[in-house]
Formats: structure tokens, sequence, C-alpha cells
């Protein structure tokens, strides 16, 4: 498959896995033909090993039936996730632990 897509190695196993018997994906505009419970599998895979959050109004068909849609999906959410997968602290330098302390503590205040 295309190296220019960056897509997360463990995330084009899992698509050519997951196809099986299909040939593997080797065309980034080919159609994934991923049925509803695929596509749900594809979700929770997304979350618990890649730590990209899928929202409701983005469990569109169009956004996962090519490699390439997945990337446009995706990528921009990685960028937020450190090589380790955790999410990065926001911007501010506070966590969002320190925020929502901050936040508590002057509530009364």
């Amino acid at each position: 498959m295309s190296s220019t897509l960056d897509l997360p190695p463990k995330l084009i196993d899992y698509l050519n896995e997951s196809r099986a018997p299909l040939p593997p994906v080797t065309d980034p505009d080919q159609p994934l033909q991923i049925d509803s419970l695929g596509l749900i599998r594809l979700v929770a895979f997304l979350e618990s090993d890649l730590n990209v959050r899928v929202e409701d109004e983005e469990l569109l068909a169009e956004n996962f039936a090519t490699a390439r849609s997945i990337a446009m999906l995706i990528n921009p959410k990685m960028e937020h996730t450190s090589p380790s997968g955790v999410p990065n602290a926001p911007s501010s330098g506070q966590s969002e632990l320190e925020s929502g302390e901050a936040a508590f503590l002057n509530h009364g205040k």
C-alpha cells in the first residue's frame, strides 16, 4: 500500500487480516468492502489499539470506504497522540486533570 497515506503498519495489518479471504489492500482508493459488523470492529480497534477516538458523527460509510478515507479521518487525530499512543497534554502546559482541579477549587470562590 502507498506509504504516502501514513497509515500505521498495525492498522494495515488489521485491515488485511479482517478482509480475508479478499486480497490485501494495495491501492489506497480500492473499496475495502467492510460490512456493518466489520465497521464496529474497526472502530473498536482504532480506539483500543491506536487510541484514536471516532465520534458518533464520523461513523459514516464514506469515512471507512477506502484506506485513503480512513487515513483522512485518523491522521489529524494521530497528530495529537504521542508515539506511545497516549494523547498529548493540552498545549497550555496544564494537564486536563490539573485544569479540572483548578476549576473545581476555584468554583467556590
